[in-house]
């Protein structure tokens, strides 16, 4: 579930960029995100252990302590009104793992819960 009330006013917004490059309304929407993802995660005692800005997308790193296991997501492309509905999580063995495991798919209300349970299951299905 949405834990800031700031993330929904970016459901359906649609980006435009400026000169090649993204605009304010973008790395506000990225701020937004942030605190939504770290909202969604601290029940769980996660955190995010790297954070990426691009262009028009952000992905970064999970990491729960407990478990002590890594989660990689990314949101794919924010210009696509769906971006929402289909944000890219799989098992990491660390903040550099870019293959990882399974990919999975979740949106944004149910994030934090998703990769909960990912952590909880102790998923590791890595690449081969």
């Amino acid at each position: 579930m949405l834990k800031t009330k700031n993330i929904d006013k970016w459901l359906g917004y649609e980006f435009e960029p400026v000169e090649n490059m993204t605009g304010r309304d973008y790395s506000s929407f990225v701020r937004n995100l942030k605190a939504e993802l770290k909202a969604q995660l601290a029940s769980g005692g996660c955190e995010l252990a790297k954070f990426n800005k691009g262009y028009f997308y952000a992905s970064g790193f999970i990491y729960s302590r407990s478990a002590d296991r890594y989660v990689y997501f990314s949101t794919g492309d924010v210009r696509d009104k769906h971006w929402c509905e289909r944000i890219l999580y799989r098992s990491a063995t660390g903040p550099r793992d870019f293959k990882g495991g399974t990919n999975r798919f979740t949106c944004i209300e149910y994030f934090g819960a998703d990769i909960l349970a990912l952590l909880a299951a102790g998923a590791h299905e890595y690449a081969a």
